[in-house]
């Protein structure tokens, strides 16, 4: 079964009209493409997209469609020059507004709000205090070679000694 152009406007599959609405042809919220697709090869899995090959969304006939994984099929899509300039665009435009609204209250109430979520949720981990050598957990992630404490008193007093080795060295 093959796709019958009316017009630029419409096209005729299966004994159903299409019509162009936005990018694609599209009849009651069914697109064309996926129709076509879907007459010849079965119905398209959660998480695929159907590609036309040639980048003509007027060209809806099988020969110029295949399926794809939707993250891949995106990913084509966002490498043409055009896109990349559109996206350096509309993240500049995002920059200056979501500074704005992180330092807004609103803002502040959702980071308090998803910070308490991850501390939560966050798992334990074990550590060896730098200064007394005892065992101990945290959600807190050192990074490799920092010194770590169990205790408050553990790191005031390896900063005591720290400054007691510098002085008698000087």
């Amino acid at each position: 079964m093959q796709v019958n152009v009316i017009s630029n406007t419409k096209q005729e599959f299966n004994g159903e009209m299409f019509y162009l609405c936005g990018a694609y042809f599209q009849r009651k919220g069914k697109r064309l493409h996926r129709a076509v697709w879907e007459y010849h090869n079965g119905s398209i899995p959660k998480g695929f997209d159907i590609h036309h090959i040639d980048g003509d969304r007027h060209n809806n006939s099988i020969s110029n469609l295949c399926m794809m994984q939707g993250k891949e099929h995106q990913r084509k899509h966002m490498k043409s020059p055009e896109r990349v300039e559109q996206s350096r665009r509309d993240i500049k435009k995002a920059l200056k507004y979501a500074s704005a609204w992180h330092g807004s209250v609103e803002g502040a109430a959702w980071h308090g709000a998803h910070a308490k979520e991850y501390w939560e949720k966050a798992p334990l981990r074990e550590y060896v205090c730098t200064f007394c050598g005892k065992s101990f957990q945290t959600r807190h992630v050192y990074v490799e070679g920092a010194n770590r404490f169990c205790h408050q008193n553990c790191r005031a007093s390896f900063r005591r000694n720290r400054i007691k080795e510098e002085l008698n060295e000087s």
